[in-house]
């Protein structure tokens, strides 16, 4: 049976905001080491040491939580795509950049719940708000060549997407990332992009 953990903030908001990060920290684990079938409130009360009504408080479905997650794993990969981006100096580097640097992250398996979440039934609503962060990305690079001068900024950032996109799935074929990583690139130059 779950029992009420003690509360060991300064403030009862404080313990809110404990509880909520340790019920995400615990779905996540759940997604990540058992699928997104395994994820309901039972599993995560019991995970949690919280009464199942209790994780209602901070939840109202399975996809609330999932929308959660994505909204709180998603910010640190958009920040860290556009510190690559600004780092690097030239349009052809700033390709370069964005190719590598998110092929280093999924492999680094931050890529993960995007991955567990791929064949998820998701609510409409929540598989429209997740599709939005992919877009996000691209736009990054989409500006940085804009701003380079590049002519084509849209449509350059559109194939190095979907260049990328068959990176992410050659690395899940257990396709050697560096090797991916090389070879996408390479392609890139190729094709004369950016």
């Amino acid at each position: 049976m779950a029992h009420m953990p003690r509360i060991d903030a300064d403030t009862v908001a404080a313990h809110r905001l404990q509880q909520h990060d340790a019920l995400l920290d615990a779905a996540l684990d759940i997604v990540l080491s058992d699928g997104y079938d395994a994820l309901n409130f039972r599993v995560l009360g019991e995970r949690t040491g919280l009464a199942r009504n209790s994780i209602y408080r901070y939840f109202t479905s399975r996809d609330d939580i999932i929308g959660e997650l994505c909204e709180r794993e998603m910010p640190s990969w958009l920040d860290e795509l556009a510190a690559a981006l600004d780092e690097a100096d030239s349009l052809e580097d700033k390709a370069s950049a964005y190719i590598t640097s998110q092929l280093r992250m999924v492999a680094a398996g931050r890529h993960r719940l995007a991955h567990a979440l791929s064949d998820a039934p998701l609510g409409v609503e929540l598989r429209a708000r997740i599709a939005t962060y992919p877009d996000q990305a691209a736009a990054l690079l989409e500006r940085a060549l804009a701003d380079g001068g590049h002519p084509r900024p849209q449509l350059t950032a559109q194939l190095v997407t979907g260049m990328l996109n068959a990176a992410f799935r050659l690395m899940g074929r257990d396709h050697d990332a560096d090797v991916v990583a090389t070879t996408a690139d390479a392609a890139r130059r190729a094709l004369n992009v950016a």
